[in-house]
């Protein structure tokens, strides 16, 4: 039987599923995508996933954006997160649904997919019928890690990323002699990759110096996320495909450039 690998001392910062489909906006070009008028389909579907979600355990209801204020497209509403626990979380608005996940609670995809799964399952069985969207418009999975100065042993960003994680960030000739202190060069890279097989599948990869939250320490933060765009079935398997491919790409990737870390991370070998 294969072998799972999970890391006590993991990097993850917070893991994000995301489904987009069309929404109708206002507004001049190149302005934010003001959603066009409350829909009453997209109220009833509110309704019938809040009782979905609850009898799943998500209790607490959230309103995002204040009442008085424009909704745009593709930004979350409302979020669903359980009684005793900050993750996992389930958002929706108009145009989006997501599913967040992070420590402490989060231990492997695997762990994580069933949950997932119930979750799009209400979304998709909640949605009135004869009612928009006919398909989803982007499937995407997300990993946020940091890697804080306990991961790095010690070392700068900049010699983190280019010793430990091996990444080469090219300098011209004599432009890196400028500086005083090569361990206060904070180094950002972000490259998108198409991918292999899919056309509309692509992967964005960025790692920077960078802080998150309240932390009041510079640290490596690295972004990777698994995108499928097109017209994708509104249903659960149509939904979990892109996703299961997307985590084993991510999940390569990320095993390949932390290598040199592995037993920083402390792992856990699961049957």
């Amino acid at each position: 039987m294969e072998q799972t690998v999970t890391y006590n001392k993991a990097p993850l910062v917070e893991l994000i599923v995301e489904v987009q489909w069309p929404v109708a906006t206002i507004g001049t070009t190149g302005g934010p995508p003001i959603v066009g008028g409350q829909s009453a389909a997209f109220d009833l579907w509110f309704q019938r996933l809040t009782e979905r979600l609850r009898a799943q355990g998500f209790h607490n209801l959230e309103r995002l954006v204040p009442h008085d204020m424009f909704l745009l497209a593709h930004q979350p509403l409302y979020r669903y997160s359980l009684a005793e626990d900050r993750f996992p979380i389930v958002q929706l608005g108009h145009g989006i649904f997501t599913v967040n996940a992070g420590p402490p609670n989060y231990r492997s995809w695997a762990a994580l997919r069933p949950q997932v799964e119930k979750a799009f399952a209400a979304l998709v069985d909640t949605k009135p019928t004869d009612e928009p969207p006919t398909t989803f418009s982007r499937v995407a999975l997300r990993y946020i890690d940091l890697f804080d100065t306990e991961l790095r042993a010690g070392a700068s960003n900049y010699a983190f990323i280019r010793d430990d994680l091996g990444i080469s960030i090219g300098l011209p000739d004599g432009l890196i002699e400028l500086a005083s202190d090569a361990g206060r060069i904070y180094p950002t890279l972000a490259v998108q990759l198409p991918i292999d097989g899919d056309q509309n599948a692509n992967m964005t990869f960025q790692v920077a110096a960078g802080r998150l939250g309240n932390r009041s320490s510079t640290d490596t933060v690295m972004d990777m996320s698994y995108m499928v765009s097109g017209n994708i079935p509104v249903a659960t398997a149509a939904v979990l495909a892109p996703l299961d491919a997307a985590h084993t790409a991510i999940h390569s990737w990320f095993e390949k450039l932390t290598s040199n870390i592995r037993d920083r991370m402390d792992p856990i070998r699961q049957a």
